[in-house]
Formats: structure tokens, C-alpha cells, sequence
């Protein structure tokens, strides 16, 4: 029984590996705004913009990302989600 219910438990993200995941994200959308070439970055059309409110310190994506998350109740698989899907609102 017990083999069972391991099977079915699912593993949980800690702090650390969620904030790891999102101080690449902010990376990916830096260099994506740097790049000139994409619609992809910080200042861009993202599923997660129209909640960004000061891009003055930190991490603005991140921050306007998990805003979004939870006015609309939502979550994202961190070990799953590709940047891509994220900035897309396909999570």
C-alpha cells in the first residue's frame, strides 16, 4: 500500500528550484529584449504584461508573471514549462 500511495504523491518545488526557474526566466526575457529580433523579453507582448507595473528594480517579468498567476488562480509546472509557453500564457 504504501508503494501505492508514493506512486501517486507528487513531488513538490521548492522555494529554491521556483526561484531558480524564475531568475532564468528573467534572464531568457533580458537577452530576448536585447536581441532586437524578437517579440519575446522585457517591454514585449507577453501573456504576463499588462500587469507589469515598475520595471525600476528587480525582476519585472517575474514579478508581473506571478501577479498574473494569481489574479487568475493559475500555476505553472516549473519542471515542464518551456519560457516560450510561459511568455505565450500557455501553461
Amino acid at each position: 500500500m504504501t508503494e501505492q500511495i508514493q506512486f501517486f504523491e507528487t513531488p513538490k518545488k521548492t522555494n529554491k528550484e521556483k526561484r531558480n526557474w524564475e531568475n532564468r526566466f528573467q534572464r531568457w526575457s533580458n537577452k530576448n529584449l536585447n536581441d532586437g529580433l524578437t517579440s519575446y523579453g522585457k517591454c514585449g507582448y507577453g501573456s504576463m504584461c499588462d500587469c507589469c507595473e515598475d520595471m525600476g528594480y528587480g525582476r519585472p517579468c517575474v514579478r508581473a508573471l506571478n501577479e498574473m498567476l494569481r489574479a487568475k488562480g493559475k500555476s505553472i509546472d516549473y519542471e515542464n514549462c518551456s519560457f516560450e509557453d510561459v511568455w505565450n500564457g500557455d501553461f
